[in-house]
């Protein structure tokens, strides 16, 4: 069995499934989800506790339960080993943020811990993806008539992400925000190559966007009386546009990602990190057929 660790928020947990996906897929034994870290709530300075996200899709996915974590980690007993049986566990730790196959395992028992941010490690598997990655949820009234806006123009889903990335800072040390002359960049790049657009802006805060986001473009505020159950819809959404421009954000790159549109364009910030050490090793993050800018 391959055991996940999940840590972070949706996007990272949606990057760690994606990986254990990967592992199961190609070792063809089951994929289970260790939630302990999510759900240990002992004080951390500049730490935000988050809570198990995955639930949103149609994942088919067993959560570890206690009693197989204390099967999956016990060494193997002398005679167990003489025969074969119950194999030590094989840990896989991610070193850096860059790609390297050397975590793509072949074995019967490895657990991850990692955040897995590239592409390249669930190569191979995306219509899997696309599968485990369908909404619980549908849409409501409310939300359903965005929706029709959003595919029924030229939509240009726009997402800034703030709160801890501005408060914390051990998150605006290691992140940092997105500043607003990428995303000025980025939208003349696309008035030159999908025509006119409007821009839907979607954000943690939305507030702030109202305030100081004006391009002089059709805009849509995205509300957070569309986010949904744990932002469940605001993801759906977001995916739905037809072109992107996100921050250094997992669930903006996943709403990229996840969007069936086959000309799509997505422009990401090339500083993916504040911190120099892991910036220079984000070159995996951003897939090649997007933009970086």
């Amino acid at each position: 069995m391959i055991v996940v660790k999940l840590m972070g928020g949706m996007g990272n947990q949606m990057f760690q499934y994606a990986f254990g996906r990967k592992l199961a897929h190609e070792n063809k034994v089951p994929l289970y989800l260790d939630l302990q870290f999510l759900l240990d709530r002992t004080p951390r300075e500049n730490f935000v506790f988050r809570d198990y996200d995955l639930d949103i899709f149609n994942l088919d996915v067993p959560i570890l339960t206690t009693e197989e974590r204390e099967v999956f980690f016990r060494p193997p007993s002398f005679l167990e080993r003489l025969l074969g049986r119950n194999a030590s566990v094989s840990k896989v730790q991610e070193e850096g943020p860059t790609f390297d196959h050397k975590y793509l395992l072949k074995g019967t028992k490895i657990y991850a811990e990692g955040y897995w941010q590239s592409e390249r490690y669930f190569e191979g598997i995306t219509d899997e993806l696309n599968r485990s990655f369908t909404f619980k949820n549908p849409l409501n009234d409310l939300q359903q008539q965005l929706h029709s806006d959003i595919t029924e123009t030229n939509s240009v889903c726009m997402n800034f992400r703030r709160t801890d990335y501005v408060n914390l800072k051990g998150s605006s040390e290691t992140h940092g925000v997105t500043g607003m002359s990428y995303y000025s960049k980025a939208v003349e790049f696309l008035k030159k190559h999908v025509g006119d657009f409007h821009l839907f802006v979607f954000s943690d805060d939305i507030e702030w966007c109202r305030e100081n986001v004006d391009f002089k473009l059709p805009t849509t505020f995205v509300g957070h009386e569309y986010k949904g159950v744990k932002f469940a819809a605001y993801l759906q959404l977001m995916s739905s546009c037809k072109h992107f421009i996100i921050p250094n954000s997992s669930f903006a790159w996943w709403a990229a990602w996840l969007s069936k549109q086959e000309n799509k364009v997505v422009i990401a910030p090339q500083k993916w990190f504040e911190n120099a050490d892991l910036q220079n090793q984000s070159q995996d993050i951003i897939p090649e057929s997007w933009i970086k800018m």
